[in-house]
């Protein structure tokens, strides 16, 4: 390569470089310490063989999947581009290394750097930092909600640990003794139990409360009797004959003493 084709690289570069810095604002776009970057990173941008100091110039441009008149996502995603100019670029792709400043997995860093080799040698022969740029951002819009969904499920694991503690420790203030997960367990088991327990249990106290309520043989000979007293004394024109009564006492005990010899139970009589 002759003098003056190098310089001709170097007068693209440079000028790819200054479009870059007047379309991105000063976050979005860096110029780097080469001195400072990891030594995979350099060795990946090739720096490390650089041959003289424009050769070992190393850029980050930030790419973020939303425009700038769109609200950020809940958790934001951010990617470092990473590149460096081989000494006959742009008649040969760039030097990429792809970064997750926030919210990118390994696997998706991965599928970016391919897509954008595969834009790169689509462009080969012109300046195409702010096209792969653009490609990358394109990429993050179209699978930003897989990893968001990865990321999602952590905080919700998160929140739902913190409020798992919350709620031990409300009822260790509350009960003033020391509370742990499986303490609070143990209680728990053994409260739902009481609960079924006196669940299972309630039809047979309403049902000693309803037979408590019904009459027994007993009451309802001595119920009539005394209605049949208040009868004869009401009445002038029949004579009342306490025979009648002695009868009824002989069969209330007779029934008495069945009830004893069989062990059964005197059935509930209506009254009328």
């Amino acid at each position: 390569m002759s003098g003056d084709d190098h310089q001709q690289y170097l007068d693209d570069q440079s000028d790819e470089i200054e479009a870059l810095q007047a379309i991105f604002m000063d976050e979005q776009f860096q110029i780097l310490d080469v001195d400072t970057l990891e030594t995979t990173t350099a060795q990946r941008l090739k720096l490390h063989n650089a041959a003289d100091d424009a050769a070992a110039a190393a850029y980050r441009i930030t790419v973020v999947p939303e425009e700038p008149d769109e609200e950020p996502p809940e958790i934001p995603q951010r990617l470092g581009l990473l590149f460096a100019y081989p000494p006959t670029y742009p008649d040969v792709p760039p030097l990429i290394v792809c970064q997750s400043e926030q919210g990118i997995s390994k696997t998706d860093l991965a599928n970016i750097e391919t897509h954008l080799h595969d834009e790169a040698l689509a462009n080969v022969g012109m300046a195409m930092m702010f096209t792969l740029a653009n490609a990358a951002k394109d990429w993050l819009r179209e699978h930003a909600n897989l990893d968001v969904g990865e990321m999602e499920d952590e905080a919700a694991r998160k929140k739902k640990e913190l409020a798992e503690e919350e709620r031990l420790a409300k009822a260790r203030r509350a009960a003033g003794i020391e509370v742990t997960k499986e303490t609070f367990e143990d209680w728990h088991t053994r409260f739902e139990a009481e609960r079924a327990l006196a669940k299972a249990l309630a039809p047979d106290a309403a049902e000693r409360a309803e037979r408590a309520k019904r009459m027994t043989g007993r009451t309802y000979f001595e119920k009539r009797r005394g209605e049949a007293v208040e009868a004869e004394l009401e009445d002038d024109e029949e004579d009342f004959d306490l025979d009648d009564l002695d009868d009824e006492d002989d069969l209330l005990d007779d029934l008495e003493a069945l009830v004893e010899e069989e062990g059964v139970s005197t059935p509930a009589l209506p009254l009328r």
